[in-house]
């Protein structure tokens, strides 16, 4: 087997263990989410943040991200781009909770200011699975590796996972971008 298909047989498997979780485990973990998420921001004094909105099958950060935002930490979202890169908005209050698609499908705002990715302290980075080395696997499209390998400063790069799709080894190839932390419904856990 080579890399290529370690890495789709690992997505297959994340994506069903995903599609079997109830609404009340994702109502619990919504929760454990924002508690991490609040705590996180409070410790380490973030102030300009980029995450993902989740679709419904990722892990459930959007309470804790409209959280953040609401107690003043500046939260920028991506949009994939057409050229296979990301562009950003920034979140306002609860317009998270209004929603769209953008061009791969993906829930963005339906309104939102324009954002540059620039002085960040922290991203929260959707994932397939991760390893406790860092090594994340994403879901096949590129757009995070490419925004990691030109992302300025050095905030702190956090994939957001279910204890479940924490796994023992995560096939990578060169261009896969390391994660210095590791976020699931029940712990944060440091990686470098």
């Amino acid at each position: 087997m080579t890399t290529h298909d370690d890495k789709a047989e690992l997505r297959a498997f994340v994506r069903l263990t995903r599609a079997a979780r109830s609404t009340e485990e994702l109502a619990s973990a919504s929760d454990d989410f924002e508690q991490f998420l609040v705590h996180l921001a409070d410790q380490y004094g973030w102030r300009r943040i980029a995450a993902f909105i989740p679709t419904p099958t990722e892990p459930p950060i959007a309470r804790g991200i409209n959280t953040l935002v609401l107690d003043g930490v500046s939260v920028i979202v991506p949009v994939s781009a057409a050229d296979g890169l990301l562009e950003w908005l920034e979140l306002g209050p609860d317009t998270i909770w209004s929603t769209t698609n953008d061009s791969m499908g993906m829930p963005i705002p339906s309104t939102g200011a324009n954002a540059s990715p620039s002085n960040l302290d922290a991203v929260l980075i959707p994932a397939a699975a991760v390893d406790r080395d860092g090594n994340r696997l994403g879901w096949g499209k590129g757009f995070y590796d490419r925004f990691l390998a030109s992302v300025e400063g050095k905030p702190l790069l956090i994939a957001v996972v279910f204890d479940s799709d924490c796994v023992v080894e995560v096939p990578t190839d060169e261009h896969d971008a390391p994660v210095g932390a590791i976020l699931t419904e029940t712990e944060i856990s440091f990686t470098q």
